[in-house]
């Protein structure tokens, strides 16, 4: 009888100990959330419309008044800031594969992102980027937890990049056209600094510049190990970084 007692609780303490392993792995993996779909020039542009007109909604009278002294960029020149605003981010993307064979793209993002750019005609000649590393949020903690500790947040805290070739738009677009452009670069994470380029969409909406775009890069040549849990098998050495930002004239 105590034999028949402690198996049965040795097989339901084993048994309970595997569920908590499953779950820690699911929720590892992000398997009990939906993870944000990649940011397109077109998605950043309509959201903005969209609250611009939510906003004047519940008046005609003011969307008049606001179509009357909406401000049209005809011109770059000058100091133009990131803004905060829900459609501004960097973050990440990296496929992660489980014991079991199966892949889960884990996605996270910050939204502590400063930076300036400067513009002379159709050429922007300077851009500088900072995006605060250790406000990566994904939905896991304990991905997010991993993350800060292989990028090294506690002694680099901020990723960046630094434009080093200017750019020529050749002409300023029309509000709501996309514009393809490359951004050639240093970018740093980790505290290494790497020559990327990357491509870039840009439109003009509602007074502000919106740029997308996304860049492939090997974890290892920032010095980033990959991220790791017990039921993840293996997390890829490329991840791609996104970004999504919107510039305001200061």
């Amino acid at each position: 009888m105590s034999t028949m007692s402690r198996t049965t609780k040795i097989a339901l303490g084993a048994g309970l100990g595997l569920v908590v392993l499953v779950v820690a792995g699911l929720w590892f993996g992000g398997y009990f959330s939906s993870e944000p779909e990649e940011q397109t020039i077109e998605d950043a542009v309509a959201a903005i419309a969209g609250d611009d007109a939510d906003a004047g909604a519940a008046d005609e009278a003011d969307v008049a008044d606001a179509a009357e002294t909406a401000v049209v960029i005809d011109s770059i020149d000058g100091t133009w800031t990131v803004a905060e605003n829900p459609e501004t981010f960097v973050g990440y993307r990296i496929n992660e594969v489980f014991t079991g064979g199966r892949d889960f793209e884990a996605v996270g993002r910050t939204a502590g992102v400063t930076g300036t750019f400067v513009g002379s005609g159709t050429v922007v000649e300077s851009v500088e980027i900072s995006a605060d590393l250790t406000g990566l949020e994904s939905d896991s903690t304990s991905r997010d937890g991993q993350v800060r500790r292989v990028l090294g947040t506690s002694e680099n805290p901020t990723g960046t990049f630094v434009l080093t070739s200017p750019i020529d738009l050749g002409s300023i677009p029309a509000e709501g056209e996309t514009v393809r452009v490359d951004a050639t670069g240093d970018l740093t994470v980790n505290g290494v600094t790497q020559s990327v380029t990357f491509p870039l969409d840009a439109a003009i909406q509602s007074g502000l510049i919106v740029v997308v775009g996304q860049i492939e890069i090997l974890l290892s040549q920032f010095d980033v190990e990959t991220p790791s849990a017990p039921i993840v098998a293996s997390v890829e050495d490329n991840a791609r970084v996104e970004v999504s930002l919107l510039f305001e004239q200061s």
